[in-house]
C-alpha cells in the first residue's frame, strides 16, 4: 500500500506519493507533512509485537 501526503507547494492535485517527494522536493526538509510522516513512519517501524502476535509454524499431519 502506498503512502500519500498532501503537497501544499502543488495547486491541482496535492496529493503525492512520499517515496516521489522523497526523490524530487527540495523543500522536503522544511515540509510540515512530509516532517510529520516521516516521524510516523520510524515510530511504527519501532513497534514490536507481544509474545501472542508472533507467528508459529505448523506442521502438517
Amino acid at each position: 500500500m502506498s503512502d500519500y501526503i498532501v503537497c501544499q507547494k502543488k495547486r491541482n492535485n496535492p496529493r503525492i506519493n512520499v517515496r516521489i517527494c522523497q526523490k524530487k522536493c527540495t523543500e522536503k526538509n522544511d515540509c510540515k507533512e512530509y516532517i510529520a510522516h516521516s516521524k510516523t513512519a520510524i515510530e511504527t517501524e519501532n513497534i514490536t509485537l507481544p509474545p501472542e502476535g508472533q507467528a508459529v509454524a505448523l506442521g502438517a499431519t
